[in-house]
């Protein structure tokens, strides 16, 4: 960009889309949406100051990965997994006492995106909670539905694995974890590597029964075009070569790692094939996309920070939130 030879077509990270169009690197694209509107999902990736900075492209929303050996041994129903916090809580505690190498939850710390995308910020919003008021110009840390989903957080961690993503998964994949919360990466990485490990996927679990529901992270990547672009026309004609199910879907098949925004692509037979993945196609009707911010970025370094305190520390939970609270306002 500072060089002037940008190009047309700019793929990006969902997360980091407001901070590229309140940089003036990203034109509105208002004037084409329309052309694809109806045809996609996920648009809420995507706006920016009531406008439209780019097209959702591709989808990766988070899961709950369980070791289906690990809840029959420790006399769980396998068909079952837990559906609420509480039922979560108490199935990690009877998995963790199988033995002292066996741990019931895996909780993402020590790395910059993980701990609050896995599972924390999704908890919070799964609990009716949000960090930033809809205005987005207050923040809400401190407010009851975040330090509920906080305590929550922390009572996972008697019977919790910490660690980096990758060592959670590792941890899975040698049967020595009973549930952890990533996206669709791990199913063909956990297959494999680790062939003999038997799991499944299921949504995140939500605060109770009659409360909150299955919120997860929506993880994405979406086309914008440069605020450079001079040709507008052919942008739009990558753009939309690329949105197209024809090529969205090699990019699902070819990776498994992430799903097209085509309306209607459920009914690809792939899905048919791939149960685990539908699963995730499927969770992503409850996920929910970081607010568009302007220094989004360093708001989730905070988030990384938050959550390792609350796990990490015994720090109280007022007094972590409330000192992040002031941090998140000065940025807002």
């Amino acid at each position: 960009m500072a060089a002037g030879t940008a190009p047309d077509v700019i793929e990006l990270g969902n997360t980091w889309l407001a901070t590229f169009a309140s940089q003036g690197v990203l034109r509105p694209v208002d004037d084409l949406v329309g052309k694809a509107k109806d045809d996609y999902v996920a648009w809420n990736f995507v706006e920016y100051q009531d406008k439209y900075w780019g097209f959702p492209w591709l989808l990766a929303p988070r899961c709950m990965y369980y070791n289906l050996e690990l809840l029959e041994k420790a006399g769980l129903d396998p068909d079952n997994p837990p559906k609420t916090w509480m039922e979560l809580l108490n199935a990690s505690a009877k998995i963790h006492a199988l033995g002292p190498d066996i741990y019931g939850v895996g909780l993402c710390v020590g790395e910059l995106y993980s701990p609050y995308q896995e599972w924390f910020l999704p908890a919070v919003w799964g609990n009716f909670g949000h960090f930033v008021s809809p205005d987005l110009k207050k923040a809400t840390l401190n407010s009851d539905p975040v330090i509920e989903a906080a305590y929550y957080y922390r009572s996972l961690k008697d019977y919790a694995l910490l660690g980096k993503e990758s060592e959670l998964a590792e941890a899975f994949g040698k049967g020595k974890l009973g549930f952890f919360f990533a996206g669709p990466a791990y199913i063909n990485n956990t297959q494999r590597d680790y062939p003999e490990t038997i799991f499944d996927v299921a949504f995140i679990p939500k605060p109770r029964e009659n409360y909150g529901y299955h919120a997860s992270f929506a993880g994405g990547e979406v086309l914008g075009i440069s605020s450079q672009c001079k040709n507008i026309d052919e942008a739009w004609r990558v753009v939309e070569y690329l949105l197209g199910e024809k090529v969205a879907m090699q990019i699902t098949r070819t990776t498994g790692e992430v799903f097209p925004t085509k309306v209607g692509i459920e009914k690809d037979p792939w899905f048919e094939s791939h149960p685990l993945h539908r699963t995730f196609l499927e969770q992503n009707q409850y996920a929910v996309p970081f607010p568009p911010l302007a220094e989004a970025n360093k708001i989730e370094q905070l988030f990384t920070n938050i959550v390792e305190e609350i796990l990490l520390t015994n720090t109280p939970i007022e007094n972590i939130l409330q000192k992040y609270n002031e941090q998140i306002q000065s940025l807002l």
